[in-house]
Formats: C-alpha cells, structure tokens, sequence
C-alpha cells in the first residue's frame, strides 16, 4: 500500500477533504478536514502497520488500516468531488488536484485516520523488522524476559512493529515454534529463529501484495487481491506443507479479545 501511494499520491495536492465518523478520525474529523484541505503530500512513509504522509504543512496525515480498511484510488466523478461515493463503508475522501480521489473505506471501523503535528505518534513503537537499521539482538533478548504467550509478544507494537495475526503464525511455523509456548520459556536458539524469520516473511509478503482471504476483504488501491499464501493461517485441517500432518488451532485468551493461532502439530511441539 505504501509502495503504491507513494507512486501515485506523492506530490498531490489535497484540494478537498471529507471524513464522517468521529471515533476513527483524530483529533476529531474537523481537524483532520482543516489539517489536510489544501496542503501537499511530500512523501508516503511507513512504521510498522503505521501509515504516514508528511505534508507541506509540516503536519502529517496518519493512516491506519486496521481489520478491514481500505484505500481505493478513483477517479473523481465530477468537479465538487467531497460527496462520497455511493456505496456503504466510506469513511473519507481525499481530493487530489490530478482529478483523482483517495477514498477510505472500513466496515468494521477498527482503523484510524488522523493529523498529527510531529512524529510523536511513532513514541512507544518498536522496531520495524523491515529497516534498514533493524538489529535483531536487542529482540531476542527481549521476548525472552516476557510471560506471555510467543505470539501474543510478536503481536505487541510495542516490541516489534509489523507483525498481525498471520505473520505471527508464519513466523512462529517456519521458526518451529508452537505459538502457545511462554516467550521466556522458548530456547534461545528458538527465539533467535523467529526473529530471524520476521524480514523474509514480511518481505515475501510485501513483494506478493499481501493475503486476501476468503471473505475477499484485503485488496490493493486498484482492487487486486494479494497473491501471499500463509503456510498455516486459514488452512485448519489442510496438511502441513512440511511433514503432512492437519494444520490445528487454538486461542490465546479469552471473550472478545481472544486471539486465533494456527500452527502444525507435529513441527511446532516446542
């Protein structure tokens, strides 16, 4: 997303901003609508899952996909282009001076949009195995001084950035690790694989546009499904594509906020 916004959106101006729903826009959708009107995108960054896009302002218009965000690149219908389209689920359109429209959409609303005066709002997140300047010691270290589940710790912004509920499994089969096992109970030769894991599959998963499941749900800009395929995620069932035996399941919690793991019986024992 990142790669293609940055070679479509860069350089525009925003000449319109239209938003609707409060609880996903900060600091509130008349600021997001002010901070962005009539101001030019410099550059299309990316921390982690973070979107960021520096604009001539010096503020920075913040993205967050979220579940089942979205962005579509249009074309805008007409002149007066802050009407959204007509259809369910958009939550902001952004006006280009191209005649072309950045539309946001997000069933489930578990994204965010904002304006951020400063970079502040990467404080607190960890590194991005993708950098250049990642180093994967100070990782190791860490999740072994953690008592939780190794896939909740891969999951946890705050110590490495990036990684959601299908990278986490991928990394925790390919390092043969069971997702399930305490952080500080994995081997440090077993912590050492998963880090060392992290940049090829997120890499791998970048170069292929990502995962569409299913529900069809994550597309690119111009509605392409990603060709990624997990080795475990979403295959419950299906036979490992190392030793054969069904991928298996499990939760890591409890109620709303339980989190689903995938993983091979027979290859993840650890």
């Amino acid at each position: 997303m990142r790669r293609q916004l940055a070679q479509h959106v860069a350089g525009e101006r925003i000449v319109e901003s239209w938003a609707d729903l409060e609880r996903i826009t900060r600091p509130s959708v008349r600021e997001f609508v002010e901070g962005t009107e009539g101001t030019r995108i410099l550059d299309v960054c990316r921390w982690g899952k973070q979107l960021f896009m520096p604009l001539d302002s010096g503020a920075h218009l913040l993205i967050h996909l979220g579940m089942s965000g979205r962005l579509h690149l249009e074309e805008t219908p007409h002149e007066s282009s802050t009407e959204p389209p007509e259809r369910k689920h958009v939550h902001a359109v952004l006006s280009l001076e191209s005649g072309h429209r950045l539309v946001f959409t997000d069933q489930r609303t578990f994204g965010e949009l904002g304006i951020a005066p400063n970079r502040s709002f990467l404080a607190g997140k960890g590194p991005d195995p993708t950098d250049a300047a990642f180093d994967p010691e100070p990782l190791v270290a860490e999740l072994g001084r953690h008592r939780v589940k190794i896939k909740a710790a891969l999951l946890d912004q705050r110590l490495v950035a990036g990684l959601g509920n299908i990278y986490a499994d991928e990394v925790c089969f390919l390092a043969q690790v069971h997702p399930a096992t305490l952080a500080c109970d994995v081997p440090e030769d077993g912590r050492r694989a998963i880090v060392a894991q992290l940049r090829p599959v997120l890499e791998q998963a970048i170069a292929a546009g990502g995962v569409t499941l299913r529900d069809g749900m994550y597309q690119d800009m111009f509605g392409t499904s990603g060709s990624y395929r997990p080795h475990v995620y979403g295959n419950v069932g299906n036979p490992c594509s190392r030793c054969g035996a069904p991928i298996d399941h499990g939760k890591l919690g409890t109620g709303k906020s339980a989190r689903s793991y995938h993983f091979c019986p027979r290859c993840q024992i650890l």
